[in-house]
């Protein structure tokens, strides 16, 4: 869910930034992400003035536009959008700037007339898909004034991924209500004033629930003369920044009380509704009713129907029906505001294949002690929009009331289940900040009265859980001493598992998990060599093959990653393959693999550090660290380009191949439009388990100095420098402690077909200090031996 820092603030004050509200947020277990990305695109974007508007004289859908950009700057800009007016204040993108679409803005003529910028309209800014016209700003926004400004004081927001059990953070005052009681600040709710007029609401409609279990209950009021228009400006564009698109004033109200308090309502044209009265009834078997979006739908005796007096005119809790919506010249409106049953919604929005704003909220259980105070709200708002009479008083139809439960919550066990000591008055400060009474508080225990709009609230460890995460994990201070009771070893298998997560993880890649079922198109046997299995039913070709490798969905979680604007993106896995074998029991043989998969800047750009890009080498310096950690040696690199991998390698240990790896092929890369190089490794686990030595080894570090000498090597070019420094590391014998390459030269004064490699060569004694006569005999049995095994010469002989 999507919601308006700006708006937030309509409810409690607080000072935080967007970064840091999110941070805090997620750490309350309502994980949040910013919705805008500072960007220098935003930063070169301007806000204007438009002067005049007129028609283009060779075109019949442009306009010519005059721009006051700043206090001594005027611009000509060519426009299509059928909303540009005289008068309005817009966004302005300057020549030069490079729109997110990757188009420039230039100066241009457009059919012989010159334009100079361009008015964008939001999707063109990338802050929606409305492509309808300009985005027009409010009329005390200044000019000149930087857009990106702008933007944050009215437009930034936050994405929160609210968990099923939390419908009551649907709404802005659900989320300032946790923000109030993180920040410990007053929460206000908006107050309502209707003016009613001399009528009383019984003449004018009636409510009739057919049943209760399914619509426990329905409460309506109804405004007549209303003038249908278009929002302020200052609604729109707060609906906007939450991903609604206006429509009219009525409508508009209707979505903005939704996202203010979380109920979803419903207008209705009042005079297209038989006798004014609603009827609340189960369909019929079969029975066929068009929603608003045109389509006609089949229904079943499993889902809830609003009718008249004669007809269905929207189906509870999901959608309104297009004979009684709301239009421009709708004068008379009913407005509903109901409680339906969680279950009952949630049937018939599957069935219908129709999930809304509404039907989300119904299922995971809107607050039926909430009606009256959303539906006033409504009616407030449409009144003050719209004008129009409200009929006195409700008519309210709850003939079972759900009452609010009472949990016992004691003190001192929720002090041991946190973890530190915190007072009675502490507890009940947090819970009262949550919304939730307290009716009593003797001794250690806390009685408290549980919301309606909390159903996920049932016993004592969810009270505690909830004093926790406003109290905060921080607050919580670590044990000086623990203990561990080890029931039985780590197997082996599981411990390479861990320490090959601990070794990724500190290269600062994170875990990803992933589904099993593939397309057959990224089984890739001829890489893996394993046979894919197809599943009996698959739900879809899209998941119809059991895996046989991990590095498909690795490349699909960049791609994911770039699509939210994520480009510096470390991931990996642990996962089983699989292989067709029919004389297996289940028809597959598994394998437990390791992927890892990065790509984008090495480090972040900071001022003291250039951008760099990770490459092969630099990628593969994290397998080579992975491997020393593990204690494994003896491996070789065995260079094959496939598919995946161009460049590639395998991994090899003698003639077992133990995994492969390298940079995503170019045919991958264009597949899921990754913008930069990716580059990979998978391991086959099974066969790596074997070899690995998790063991920690010490070594007392000698006190005598070591002596190095560098060497230049020149061979032919299809010798491997892995080759080549194996045979020094055996020649060099136990003194020689590190072989280093630090240089590879091909060009001038090299010999064609041939390269040179350049090594440190650390030899240092544990016992003594190394003479130069030791270290010569040392350095000429190393010649001796590259020059018989790889053919190597110095470079300066």
């Amino acid at each position: 869910m999507r919601v308006s820092l700006e708006w937030l603030r309509e409810y409690t004050d607080f000072d935080q930034s967007a970064q840091d509200l999110a941070d805090e947020m997620t750490l309350t277990s309502l994980e949040s992400v910013t919705f805008l990305k500072e960007s220098s695109f935003f930063k070169d974007i301007t806000i204007g003035r438009i002067q005049s508007a007129e028609d283009h004289p060779n075109a019949d859908k442009l306009r010519v536009c005059r721009v006051e950009t700043d206090s001594e700057n005027v611009a000509q800009i060519i426009c299509g959008a059928p909303n540009v007016r005289e008068g309005q204040m817009a966004p302005v993108i300057h020549p030069g700037t490079t729109l997110p679409d990757g188009n420039k803005i230039e100066k241009v003529k457009l059919r012989g007339v010159e334009s100079n910028g361009m008015l964008p309209s939001e999707r063109e800014l990338g802050l929606s898909g409305s492509h309808a016209g300009i985005l027009v700003l409010r009329e005390d926004s200044e000019v000149g004034d930087n857009f990106w400004e702008y933007l944050q004081e009215y437009w930034q927001g936050l994405d929160i991924e609210i968990t099923p059990n939390r419908p009551d953070c649907l709404s802005h005052i659900g989320i300032a209500r946790e923000i109030s009681a993180m920040n410990s600040t007053e929460l206000s709710l908006p107050e309502i004033d209707i003016s009613e007029s001399d009528t009383q609401i019984e003449d004018a409609c009636k409510v009739v629930i057919h049943d209760a279990e399914k619509c426990p209950r329905y409460a309506a009021r109804v405004v007549k003369d209303v003038d249908i228009k278009p929002s302020p400006l200052w609604l729109q564009e707060r609906l906007k920044a939450v991903g609604l698109r206006p429509i009219n004033n009525v409508v508009d109200a209707s979505n903005y009380v939704l996202m203010e308090t979380g109920h979803p309502l419903h207008t209705f044209d009042y005079d297209t509704l038989a006798d004014h009265t609603i009827e609340v009834r189960t369909a019929k078997d079969g029975e066929e009713f068009t929603t608003l979006d045109g389509k006609i739908r089949e229904l079943t005796d499993e889902i809830l129907l609003i009718c008249d007096a004669e007809e269905p005119v929207a189906i509870a809790g999901i959608m309104g029906g297009e004979n009684s919506e709301v239009t421009n010249d709708t004068v008379n409106v009913l407005i509903e505001s109901a409680y339906f049953d969680p279950t009952t919604v949630r049937r018939g929005s599957k069935y219908l294949g129709l999930s809304t704003e509404a039907s989300k909220r119904f299922e995971r259980g809107a607050d039926p002690n909430g009606v009256i105070y959303a539906l006033n709200r409504l009616t407030q708002m449409i009144q003050e929009l719209a004008g129009g009479g409200v009929p006195q008083g409700i008519v309210d139809e709850y003939p079972n009331l759900i009452e609010t439960n009472l949990v016992e919550l004691r003190v001192s066990r929720t002090s041991k289940i946190i973890g530190t000591e915190i007072s009675s008055r502490e507890i009940q400060k947090i819970l009262t900040s949550l919304g939730f009474d307290i009716t009593d508080s003797k001794n250690d225990v806390i009685t408290v009265e549980v919301p309606t709009f909390r159903p996920d609230i049932e016993r004592e460890i969810d009270l505690i859980e909830e004093v926790l995460r406003i109290y905060g994990m921080d607050n919580v201070p670590s044990p000086s001493s623990f203990e561990v009771t080890t029931q039985k070893p780590v197997p082996r298998d599981r411990t390479v598992q861990n320490s090959l997560k601990q070794i990724w993880q500190g290269f600062g890649f994170n875990e990803t998990f992933s589904y099993s079922l593939v397309n057959e198109s990224h089984c890739y046997p001829e890489v893996t060599g394993k046979t894919p299995v197809r599943i009996r039913n698959p739900l879809s070709e899209e998941m119809a093959y059991m895996r046989t490798t991990l590095i498909p969905a690795l490349v699909d979680g960049i791609q994911k990653n770039k699509n939210r604007k994520e480009i510096n993106v470390r991931l990996f896995e642990f996962g089983r393959v699989f292989d067709k074998n029919e004389n297996s029991e289940t028809g597959a043989d598994e394998y437990e693999h390791f992927a890892a998969l990065a790509c984008g800047d090495v480090v972040p750009v900071t001022w003291s550090a250039e951008q760099k890009k990770i490459d092969f080498y630099h990628f593969k310096g994290y397998i080579e660290a992975m491997l020393e950690v593990l204690g494994l040696s003896g491996l070789s690199y065995k260079r094959l380009n496939t598919v995946l991998f161009k460049p590639g390698f395998v991994l090899m240990h003698q003639e077992s191949t133990i995994g492969y790896g390298g940079q995503i092929s170019l045919t991958l890369q264009d597949e899921f439009d990754l913008e930069h190089p990716a580059f990979g490794v998978e391991l086959n686990i099974s066969a790596l388990q074997p070899l690995a030595d998790t063991t920690v080894h010490y070594h007392k570090p000698s006190p005598y100095p070591s002596v190095e000498r560098d060497l230049s090597f020149v061979v032919d070019e299809d010798v491997e420098a892995a080759t080549l420094t194996r045979v020094i590391d055996d020649a060099g014998g136990d003194l020689l402690s590190n072989v280093h390459l630090y240089d590879l030269y091909e060009g001038e004064q090299i010999p064609e077909a041939k390269k040179s490699l350049t090594y440190t060569l650390e030899f240092v004694s544990a016992e003594r200090t190394l003479t130069e006569e030791e270290v010569d005999s040392f350095v000429e049995n190393i010649l001796d031996r590259t020059r018989q095994e790889v053919g190597a010469k110095l470079r300066d002989e």
